[in-house]
């Protein structure tokens, strides 16, 4: 009996011991839905009208993984207040935020970076903090489960922010603005056939689309698969 009860908190303290170096569980939390929608009167499209308008915002994620706190994306949302009133709701202070990560430097990604003064940000080459600016390789792990990739076409210094979470792989990346862009052309993007090839390459490794300005999204070519796989 002794023996017994001994095995049993040995087993016990060694999974206590497990828990205590496990990796911690890697999540991804959409903070501000993105949109872009028009303005009656005003031109649409950015840049071909002297008087242009329409109404922008970034959607904007918050990664939770093992080390690190990471914003990506904290640019035009409709209320200076959105961004941190949505952290708050996860247990999140700005000063808690360890990385901002940005897809691309187009200001309506970018502009609210200054909410999270101690944070290093960290774009398609390099980490930046203070006056230090450290290069990175491609792909980059910024924490267990989360990696940077060069994807260029929207703009030649877009990324995505790949993250291994518990329900999937995510995509944070512009190379869709939302949903609806799916099999269509950005008609901002500066190397269209370079969008297409890192198109299909996320295709290829994503379960969930976070797109520029738009809700997340399944990736239909998993989803479709999945699907074959069990038809009931």
């Amino acid at each position: 009996m002794l023996a017994r009860s001994t095995a049993v908190l040995t087993a016990l303290l060694a999974l206590v011991a497990w828990a205590a170096v496990a990796p911690a569980a890697v999540t991804v939390h959409v903070l501000v839905e993105g949109y872009v929608a028009p303005i009656e009167g005003r031109g649409f499209v950015p840049g071909q009208q002297d008087d242009g308008a329409r109404k922008v915002a970034s959607t904007v994620v918050l990664v939770k993984a093992e080390g690190a706190t990471i914003v990506v994306d904290p640019g035009m949302v409709a209320e200076n207040a959105a961004i941190p009133a949505a952290l708050a709701r996860h247990g999140v202070k700005p000063a808690d935020v360890t990385h901002v990560f940005i897809s691309h430097h187009h200001p309506d990604h970018t502009v609210r970076i200054g909410m999270f003064p101690t944070a290093k940000v960290i774009d398609f080459i390099g980490e930046y903090e203070g006056d230090v600016w450290w290069d990175h390789p491609n792909p980059y792990t910024v924490a267990p489960g989360v990696r940077v990739l060069r994807t260029p076409g929207h703009t030649k210094q877009d990324a995505t922010l790949l993250v291994e979470a518990e329900d999937g792989v995510y995509a944070m990346t512009h190379l869709w603005w939302s949903e609806q862009s799916l099999g269509q052309p950005d008609p901002l993007a500066e190397d269209p056939a370079a969008l297409e090839k890192h198109r299909e390459q996320i295709l290829q490794l994503a379960d969930w689309i976070v797109p520029g300005h738009g809700k997340r999204f399944a990736n239909p070519r998993r989803a479709a698969a999945n699907r074959a796989a069990d038809p009931q």
